[in-house]
């Protein structure tokens, strides 16, 4: 479909969705309007603003957020809007943080201006993606609908996970990652940049750990972090030890490998390895600077060549360290002590059993997938934070993916399998609302940069409508009604024509 024709279906869907949604009660006039994630509480006026030809920041650190929505809007409506510092006027987008809105709660207040306010950076960005989402361009007029929307995500924590390790992502994709969590508001893309088919990250100190032709450069990810910070969307970094690690095996067997050597797990039985390990945190903590976490894998740990080595009997006893289980305990608290150190909070993907003599700190953070190892209510019954990552419907790995309208019948307290060895199989896991679920994270994996825009477009929007407004009440056919039209902007925005896979 051609992009005049997609505009044209957006223009019509918009009709549609305004005659759905009336202005009787919030929840209606929420459904009605083209926004995804739904706001928590809209109130809707008539009639609609003309936007001028300005964007005016209250503050100057929102002064590249209003640099990127001008160019959005361009994108988007083909109208040129110029930053500015002045005192606003009519027609004007406003750009202004507001101390008294907290977290990441926003409001976007359309009257004779289109304003949006938020509490921090974040906070801003998201509401003015709630604006985007809300412009038609029309015979060289760009509007907004008059309302009010005073907004807040019910889960702090929503999530996007990129395999890089395994399949090769230029920095041009990943940033076209970034854009998808920005249009929908998700906080964090994770980047797994490490893993037994390559070494993605480009350690200064450590060389000759990047895979050859299949890495990154600083500059690059610094680039990356800044693009995605001004965004709104903080990188999470991804080194998964101590299994998955074959690529590091080989490229620095002296450091990293057990003795004697075998399998894809580093050694955890000699003290450089855990030098190496801080300074390789200490690295990516100074370049994603945005998220306040750092992921260290701790995952399907093969740990079976800690029994032999030399290096490991000898730290097991140290420690007095019952056997090889302890020892991968005991390196996780290690882990979580380097990463503290630089100023991050440790995730791990679940991987360590709920027995155990050496306690995990529950400051670290567990992504549950497999729901096998350590199933999420047993995790939340022993004060764990987690978040949801459930196989089914949260990953996409080839042609093994869950609909949108699949998607949308979950909830972030749901954990599902089709793996027969799972806990979740056949009869799926669901909690209690607590705080200790922080959200959720869609996880693609192993596939191809080309595919990824395709195959996460539409799913991670669904996503983040069941996560951050749970309890609007809305059916899948009027939410598909809202996809479609943002779907159709997205192709805009991003400048492509790529179809949902």
């Amino acid at each position: 479909m051609k992009t005049t024709e997609r505009v044209a279906v957006v223009c019509g869907l918009w009709m549609i969705l305004c005659l759905c949604g009336g202005n009787d009660a919030v929840g209606a006039t929420a459904a009605g309007l083209p926004i995804i994630p739904s706001p928590r509480s809209v109130s809707s006026r008539e009639g609609r603003l003309a936007l001028g030809e300005r964007i005016v920041c209250g503050n100057g650190e929102l002064r590249p957020l209003a640099a990127i929505v001008a160019g959005e809007m361009r994108r988007l409506t083909g109208k040129l809007a110029a930053v500015s510092d002045e005192a606003p006027r009519e027609g004007d987008v406003c750009l202004v943080m507001d101390p008294s809105l907290k977290g990441e709660a926003y409001t976007l207040a359309v009257d004779s201006k289109a304003t949006v306010r938020g509490g921090n950076y974040a906070a801003v960005a998201a509401g003015t993606a709630s604006l985007l989402q809300l412009l038609s361009a029309e015979n060289g007029r760009v509007t907004v609908p008059r309302l009010t929307i005073n907004d807040e995500p019910f889960a702090a924590y929503r999530g996007l996970m990129i395999d890089a390790a395994r399949a090769w992502h230029s920095p041009e994709t990943l940033k076209q990652m970034v854009e998808l969590c920005r249009w929908y508001k998700i906080r964090y893309l994770q980047v797994h940049f490490t893993d037994d088919q390559s070494f993605t990250f480009p350690s200064t100190a450590f060389p000759k750990l990047a895979t050859t032709n299949r890495h990154y450069t600083v500059s690059e990810l610094q680039d990356l972090e800044i693009y995605a910070r001004d965004r709104g969307v903080a990188i999470l970094p991804e080194l998964d030890v101590p299994g998955h690690a074959s690529a590091i095996l080989s490229a620095m067997p002296d450091l990293f490998a057990n003795k004697p050597g075998g399998g894809n797990v580093v050694c955890p039985g000699r003290e450089a390895v855990y030098q190496a390990l801080d300074v390789l945190v200490g690295e990516m903590a100074a370049i994603f600077r945005a998220s306040e976490y750092l992921h260290v894998g701790a995952d399907e740990a093969k740990i079976g060549p800690w029994n032999t080595c030399v290096d490991c009997q000898s730290y097991r006893a140290q420690h007095q360290l019952a056997d090889s289980t302890e020892l991968y305990r005991h390196f996780i608290v290690r882990m979580n002590e380097i990463v503290r150190k630089h100023g991050k909070k440790t995730i791990v993907w679940e991987g360590f059993h709920k027995e155990g003599k050496t306690d995990i700190p529950r400051d670290i953070t567990v992504m549950v997938f497999e729901s096998k190892y350590n199933i999420a209510p047993d995790l939340i019954a022993q004060g764990y934070p987690v978040i949801n990552t459930s196989w089914q419907p949260l990953y996409v790995v080839g042609k093994r993916n869950w609909s949108p309208e699949y998607i949308y019948g979950w909830n972030m307290y749901r954990w599902e399998s089709w793996w027969k060895q799972s806990r979740a199989y056949g009869k799926p896991i669901e909690v209690s609302p607590t705080n200790l679920v922080l959200g959720a994270q869609m996880c693609a994996w192993e596939q191809k940069e080309e595919v990824e825009l395709p195959s996460l477009r539409q799913r991670v929007a669904t996503m983040s409508e069941r996560i951050w407004n749970p309890g609007a009440v809305n059916d899948f056919k009027q939410f598909s009604l809202r996809l479609q039209a943002t779907d159709a902007a997205l192709d805009k925005l991003l400048g492509n024509e790529i179809q949902s896979q």
